[in-house]
C-alpha cells in the first residue's frame, strides 16, 4: 500500500497563506501612512494658511486702532481748542457790552429826560431816571426798542415825584441787553454740548 505524506504541502501552503496576509497588511498599513501623511499635509498646509491670514488680519485690526486713536486725539485737541476760542469770545463780548450798553442809552436818551441809574446783570439791565413829562418817558421806551442792543423793554413804573420845586415823573425801566455775537456763541457752545454727550453715549455702547 502506498502512503503519501501531503503534511509539508499543507505546510508550505499555509506559510504562503500567511506571507500573503503578511503583505497584504504591510501594503495596507503603507497606504495607511501614506494617506495619514497626505492629510497631514494637507491639514499642516490648510492650519499655516489660517495662521498668516490672523496674523495679516490682526495687524490690520492694530492699524485701524492707532488710526482710530489717532482721530480721537485729533477730535479732542479740536474740541479743546474751540473751547478756548468760545472763552476768547465770550470774554471779548463782555468786554464789549458795557461800552454799546452805553453808547446806545446815550443816543437813546432824548432831551428833557436824565438816567439815575443803569445796573446790568448777567444781561438784564435795570434803568432808572426822571422825565419832564410821560410823552418824553415814551420816546426814550421807542429810541430802546428801535435799537438792535435792547430786546424785551418793558415799562415798570411811573411815579410822580418834584425835585427844586419842578414836578417830574420818576420811571423804572427794564430791558434785555444784546451783545453782538454773544448770541451765536451760546448756540455754539449748546450744540458743542449736545455732540458731546451724544459721542460719550456712542463711546459707551461701543
Amino acid at each position: 500500500m502506498i502512503r503519501i505524506n501531503l503534511l509539508p504541502v499543507r505546510h508550505s501552503r499555509r506559510q504562503e497563506a500567511v506571507r500573503a496576509e503578511v503583505a497584504i497588511a504591510i501594503v495596507g498599513l503603507v497606504a495607511m501612512c501614506l494617506a495619514m501623511g497626505g492629510m497631514y499635509m494637507v491639514v499642516h498646509g490648510d492650519l499655516s494658511s489660517a495662521r498668516a491670514e490672523n496674523r495679516d488680519l490682526q495687524k490690520s485690526i492694530d492699524k485701524t486702532r492707532q488710526i482710530v486713536a489717532e482721530v480721537d486725539e485729533q477730535e479732542r485737541i479740536s474740541a479743546d481748542l474751540n473751547t478756548k476760542l468760545r472763552v476768547i469770545k465770550r470774554l471779548k463780548a463782555n468786554r464789549v457790552g458795557p461800552v454799546h450798553l452805553l453808547d446806545e442809552l446815550s443816543q437813546a436818551t432824548p432831551e428833557k429826560l436824565q438816567l439815575v441809574s443803569v445796573e446790568e446783570d448777567r444781561s438784564r439791565v435795570s434803568i432808572t431816571g426822571l422825565a419832564v413829562t410821560n410823552e418824553v418817558i415814551s420816546d426814550f421806551l421807542g429810541n430802546l426798542e428801535k435799537s438792535e442792543y435792547f430786546n424785551e423793554v418793558y415799562l415798570n413804573a411811573i411815579d410822580q415825584t418834584e425835585a427844586g420845586g419842578v414836578k417830574l415823573k420818576e420811571f423804572s425801566i427794564s430791558a434785555r441787553l444784546i451783545v453782538p455775537g454773544l448770541e451765536e456763541l451760546d448756540a455754539e457752545e449748546a450744540d458743542a454740548k449736545q455732540k458731546g454727550k451724544s459721542g460719550k453715549r456712542g463711546k459707551g455702547r461701543k
